[in-house]
């Protein structure tokens, strides 16, 4: 009798262990999204732990997903553009200056727009000289964006100008 007592509280306390280590995850995030691919289907919210496997060509573990799935890296290349070219004065009266600095002989695309988002100039640049200058002495007191496009890389710069 002692013994079939011991087995079975021996047992309760072994099945009443293994069950109470057992914890469900929750996350309350502020934020997420879900990405869907042509067969797969990823939920997310940010900084979310990751448990479990995520396998497709890449076997991510337990862990943290955030930019492990997206492959982004960030590069000094993306922001050339913005470095090495310049446009002045700015507010401007008469004539826009543009200074390509170490970007000499790239082709570039100039497009003026107007406030209301109509392209009222576009010039190319082949082969652009370290300056070139665009006149505004045609144009209204007011507004206007300039986009510069790199031709090769099709990055842009957009700046906002002023004609007093």
């Amino acid at each position: 009798m002692k013994k079939t007592m011991y087995i079975v509280l021996l047992t309760v306390f072994t099945v009443g262990f293994s069950y109470a280590q057992s914890l469900s995850q929750t996350v309350i995030g502020s934020s997420g999204a879900t990405i869907t691919g042509a067969s797969n289907s990823l939920g997310f919210t940010a900084g979310e732990a990751a448990v479990g496997d995520l396998t497709n060509g890449v076997n991510l573990g337990q862990g943290f997903w955030l930019g492990a799935t997206a492959e982004l890296v960030l590069n000094t290349e993306d922001f050339l553009l913005e470095i090495q070219t310049s446009v002045f004065p700015n507010p401007v009266t008469d004539y826009l200056n543009l200074s390509f600095n170490e970007m000499v002989g790239e082709d570039f695309e100039i497009m003026l727009y107007d406030i209301n988002g109509r392209m009222i100039f576009q010039k190319k640049l082949l082969s652009a000289s370290e300056n070139e200058t665009l006149s505004f002495t045609s144009y209204s007191s007011g507004m206007y964006v300039l986009n510069i496009v790199q031709s090769a890389t099709n990055k842009s710069k957009t700046v906002k100008i002023i004609k007093d």
